[in-house]
């Protein structure tokens, strides 16, 4: 389907629907992998004590160790758990695949400090009234809605993703919009004032439409093709180029704008001690909000300390920690390799660049990452389990793809 320049008429198709990590299920298997590996291990040397007349004899070290282990795998599925259960608390799933014909207010007692999805929605019109504060705003696989986005959202970022003839009204500011794989029809972010206007990060949405007060509306997006970013000047008018990606494909045109318009680029100065300082107390807002199990908003905050010291590598390392725990394994293979680069004795920055790579099936290329963490922190006793967990799916699923 397509939407004819500004004004032409709305048509459906059904989204596509993504195959998404299912980082939770791959956790859940690989601890009980490692738990029947230990089992294994442990009958196998009480039947070697029995064979050899010892009975209920002395137990060594190895299996001491492995009862040891099964327990801390236990309590790390627990905590998992736990981790579970306050991440859907800080969550709130919309589905109306039926349609409505009266706008849906969303319920302000529900949706407070949460990120909110509307998912797999039809033939609805959402109001999210004055007043509300959401933590975040996603739209996933929806067509023909539309949302009136009166109230605040903290992190001024709004996501869509594999929808259709969908418009957004954003009566306050949205400083990051990302649309992704919305080919099927028209998407229109419809600013009401100037100053709420921010960056826009898209990949195949060919009818992405931006409408800015005092503007004629202006079409952005483009069918296929690398990811683009759009960003408006101080009269609203738009200016559309691929995103430009660093060493490690983190996209350096993050950060660069305020206020919704651009500004005039200039020469970044080598970081301070009191930049450092400044990111460090934006890292210890992440890790509260991590240790509270608000992994987004965490994010947010490790993002800021990047953005203010670029070789913060802790802060690579805790963002990529948040990326794991969202299920987003590439973006985490991307941080914790800039961690590895930033600080090539970190052994955390080398676990979770192998727990990234556990996570994309590449398991032969986390084994050389797990090894190394254990080089640099011998005594971590999840090191060797994880090495385990690798080389038990490498003979059971391959090693898994290398990038080319």
């Amino acid at each position: 389907s397509s939407h004819d320049q500004h004004h032409g008429s709305w048509r459906f198709a059904p989204a596509p629907s993504p195959a998404m990590t299912n980082y939770n299920d791959w956790d859940r298997k690989a601890s009980e992998l490692c738990k029947a590996t230990d089992e294994e291990e442990e009958k196998a040397k009480a039947e070697n004590d029995q064979a050899l007349g010892l009975g209920d004899g002395p137990q060594g070290p190895p299996v001491a160790r492995a009862r040891e282990q099964r327990q801390q795998m236990d309590g790390h599925s627990d905590g998992r758990r736990q981790f579970i259960a306050a991440q859907e608390a800080k969550e709130l799933v919309i589905t109306h695949a039926e349609g409505a014909q009266d706008p849906i207010v969303i319920d302000a007692e529900q949706a407070r400090e949460k990120a909110v999805r509307l998912r797999g929605c039809q033939d609805a019109t959402y109001e999210f009234p004055a007043g509300l504060v959401v933590l975040k705003l996603f739209l996933e696989r929806c067509r023909n809605v539309t949302v009136r986005l009166g109230c605040t959202v903290k992190t001024s970022f709004l996501e869509c993703n594999h929808c259709s003839d969908i418009e957004v009204r954003a009566e306050q500011p949205l400083a990051t919009v990302q649309v992704d794989e919305c080919a099927e029809g028209a998407v229109r972010i419809a600013y009401a004032e100037p100053e709420n206007v921010g960056t826009i990060y898209h990949q195949n949405c060919p009818v992405l439409e931006v409408v800015v007060p005092g503007c004629q509306p202006q079409l952005v997006g483009r069918r296929g093709g690398p990811q683009l970013v759009t960003s408006f000047s101080a009269g609203g008018e738009a200016a559309t180029e691929e995103v430009v990606r660093g060493e490690k494909e983190f996209p350096v045109q993050l950060g660069q704008t305020r206020g919704g318009m651009v500004e005039p680029e200039v020469e970044k100065p080598p970081s301070s001690e009191e930049a450092r300082a400044r990111a460090e107390e934006r890292r210890s807002e992440g890790n509260d909000a991590f240790k509270a199990s608000d992994f987004l908003q965490a994010a947010v905050y490790y993002t800021e300390a990047i953005s203010i010291c670029e070789d913060l590598n802790l802060a690579w390392a805790n963002r990529a920690a948040c990326f794991l725990k969202t299920g987003q394994p590439e973006k985490a293979l991307a941080d914790a390799t800039r961690c590895t680069e930033l600080a090539p004795e970190y052994a955390k920055g080398w676990f979770r660049k192998g727990m990234a790579l556990h996570a994309l099936e590449r398991f032969g290329a986390a084994i050389p990452a797990f090894c190394e963490a254990e080089r640099l922190e011998p005594k971590n006793p999840q090191i060797p389990d994880a090495i385990k967990m690798a080389q038990m799916m490498c003979r059971t699923k391959g090693p898994g793809e290398s990038p080319a």
